[in-house]
């Protein structure tokens, strides 16, 4: 069965399908599927590949706090230790762009990395540093990647990426060898909101990536944080507009760890 579910995300089946194929009501439904996906279905049902290293909704492991998300991942291709998505998360993300202040700004939220599981989506900028200071920490940290495991993105993290699996994870809602496309990153921020908990917004302008995984997380329900910045600091642009909006402006660690401790 997992099997299936494997070909099933490699051949792009939509998450309705699945969910009638798992709890066979496939018949009922078929007049509401497309023929263009009923012929990929089919070709996936009888397809030969296999796959390792691999997570879906009929396992244990599986990231829970994926099952209620909108259009959830029924199957995720992993590097690492699934165990480490089971503890408390925090996503922390931000802009590609760097400035003189952003390193300084990831060290001052290190009580999140230490105290919580970080959750990135391991680009360049602020992902990369939250990234590689969980490393230094002797952290787990999670990885959600916008291409297959095979091909990881971009080349100026690749070092960094391969040794989050010593303690953290690599994941991917694509097999392992699927090619980098651009919309691919734009599906991803829905994962790395959904595996946080909480969500920070660390630096980003007002139109950036991070502003989209900023919408996925208020469509999940989730709790997001925005460390607020200098008006005249075009990065702190985002975060300065999310709190405007309602976000809670986060200037301490502790603001979160201790309604962690609370919940424990």
């Amino acid at each position: 069965m997992n099997q299936t579910i494997a070909r099933f995300a490699a051949a792009r089946i939509p998450v309705e399908f699945v969910h009638h194929y798992l709890n066979g009501t496939l018949e009922a439904h078929r007049t509401q599927i497309s023929t263009h996906v009923w012929k990929r279905a089919e070709r996936a049902l009888h397809a030969s590949e296999s796959y390792t290293q691999f997570v879906t909704w009929e396992d244990e492991l599986f990231p829970k706090r994926l099952l209620d998300i909108p259009n959830p991942p029924y199957c995720l291709f992993y590097d690492g230790d699934l165990e480490v998505l089971q503890e408390r998360t925090t996503a922390m993300v931000g802009s590609r762009e760097l400035n003189r202040i952003s390193q300084s700004l990831v060290n001052h939220y290190h009580s999140l990395i230490e105290e919580t599981v970080s959750v990135s989506g391991g680009a360049l900028g602020i992902d990369g540093l939250v990234h590689e200071l969980a490393i230094n920490k002797n952290r787990p940290t999670v990885a959600v990647l916008g291409a297959g495991l095979k091909n990881l993105y971009p080349a100026a993290n690749r070092n960094m990426l391969l040794r989050i699996p010593l303690n953290g994870i690599l994941l991917s809602e694509y097999t392992p060898d699927t090619p980098i496309q651009k919309f691919q990153f734009l599906e991803r921020n829905r994962l790395v909101s959904g595996l946080g908990d909480t969500l920070v917004v660390l630096q980003a302008r007002r139109k950036s990536g991070t502003m989209n995984t900023v919408g996925h997380a208020l469509e999940q329900g989730k709790t997001v944080f925005a460390v607020p910045g200098s008006p005249l600091d075009p990065l702190a642009e985002g975060p300065n507009r999310l709190i405007e909006e309602g976000a809670i402006p986060l200037t301490n660690s502790d603001q979160i760890i201790q309604d962690l401790k609370i919940v424990r």
